[in-house]
């Protein structure tokens, strides 16, 4: 097994995003050669343990010549396996059991579906507002002021339609059947017709 394999292996066990495992793994190998390096001894219980070597100067030979040559001093590292894992190696025992979390749950498709109505509802209210407050804006520049004896003029205001178009967009984004108008005619029209 390599690096890439053991990132897949931890991801699938701890269930950690591949991300999150090869982060994890690049930080124990990282830790460990940092102690190592500065000549403490890593011990991982249950596992084994990682002991920092030193070995001297010396004279060697050269193997083609037999030249003698002078070999400088060397730092290393040496890994020794702790008896559980020996005993697990050889059958002795059994690998301990993970304790592993649970995978965090997925959001149900209602909760999916009440923030896709939602948002769709809130898309068709802004533009509704907008719509409805060009339109009265548009009405109200065509025509000029009232002029009324005795008062100040009247101003439009444009949050009447707009609250108005607010509401139908949201009741047809939400299924349900527009408010039925009441039809009002002026009594002299009713009576005309009758």
């Amino acid at each position: 097994m390599n690096k890439s394999g053991l990132i897949d292996a931890v991801s699938k066990t701890t269930s950690l995003a591949k991300r999150d495992a090869e982060e994890a793994v690049n930080a124990l190998v990282h830790v460990v050669s940092k102690e190592v390096r500065s000549g403490r001894r890593v011990v991982v219980a249950g596992f084994g343990s990682f002991n920092p070597t030193h070995r001297g100067a010396r004279m060697g030979r050269n193997p083609r010549t037999g030249a003698a040559v002078s070999i400088s001093a060397t730092r290393g590292v040496r890994f020794a396996a702790s008896g559980t894992l020996k005993d697990i190696l050889n059958g002795k025992a059994a690998p301990p059991a993970l304790k592993v979390s649970p995978t965090p749950k997925k959001k149900s498709s209602k909760t999916a579906a009440k923030k896709a109505t939602t948002k769709t509802t809130k898309r068709i209210t802004t533009k509704a507002t907008k719509n409805s407050t060009r339109k009265a804006v548009t009405k109200a520049a065509g025509r000029g002021p009232k002029k009324v004896v005795g008062r100040a003029p009247v101003r439009k205001t444009t949050r009447a339609p707009a609250r108005k178009a607010a509401k139908q967009s949201a009741r047809k984004a939400a299924g349900r059947a527009p408010a039925r108008k009441a039809i009002k005619r002026p009594a002299k029209k009713a009576v005309r017709r009758a």
